[in-house]
């Protein structure tokens, strides 16, 4: 069972230094993506109907700079995630977030990209008001779906099926103050109701995950 978020969670991603930081998120931190990951991965490969696997973020090439961010990832790759179409739960020191999608290093984010543009108003549709995008996974920063628009998610989807390095995620965030209120349950449910619609979005991307 997740045991919630603290506020010595979020003083965890503010810890100077590599080393600091590192032992703080190992202590503090992954045992509760674990927590997480006892009732996500099961959850995620029923929605699914597919095998689902979870990997723990390790940061294991930071030699110096700490990490700003750290999260739980799932995948249909029991070896890795971040070649596929993905979920993520994790969290910077601002807010928590849980997401869908593609980061840089995505073999196939080209084909989803141009998926998800030829579709963009479907999916626009079908995404709730106060879902998010990200186009930098490293970054604390994103945009609202609804700022963004119909044209403005399809130019970003545009972007991803075009640029080597261009990233796409999908979902919720919840800010550091929300999330410290929030008991266990509540989290997960946020995240299940988040993950709810994005698995209708992993929809575009099967194909891609099932090689």
């Amino acid at each position: 069972m997740f045991a919630g978020w603290t506020v010595d969670d979020f003083a965890a991603m503010e810890a100077p230094g590599l080393a600091a930081r590192m032992e703080l998120i190992r202590a503090r931190i992954q045992p509760k993506f674990i927590q997480l990951a006892e009732h996500f991965e099961p959850w995620l490969s029923a929605q699914l109907g597919m095998p689902i696997h979870t990997h723990v973020a390790k940061h294991a090439r930071r030699t110096v700079n700490p990490p700003e961010s750290t999260w739980v990832a799932f995948s249909s790759d029991p070896r890795g995630y971040k070649k596929h179409p993905h979920f993520q739960i994790g969290l910077f020191a601002s807010h928590v977030f849980a997401v869908f999608g593609y980061i840089d290093e995505g073999v196939e984010k080209g084909q989803f990209g141009a998926r998800v543009a030829e579709a963009s108003g479907e999916v626009y549709a079908k995404l709730p008001g106060d879902f998010v995008v990200i186009e930098d996974h490293t970054s604390p920063d994103f945009t609202s779906v609804r700022e963004l628009g119909e044209d403005g998610l399809r130019r970003i989807a545009e972007r991803l099926a075009a640029v080597k390095k261009a990233e796409m995620l999908l979902g919720r965030t919840a800010s550091r103050g929300e999330a410290v209120q929030m008991s266990g349950d509540e989290f997960v449910r946020f995240v299940e109701q988040t993950f709810t619609t994005a698995c209708s979005l992993y929809e575009l991307a099967r194909p891609m995950a099932q090689k």
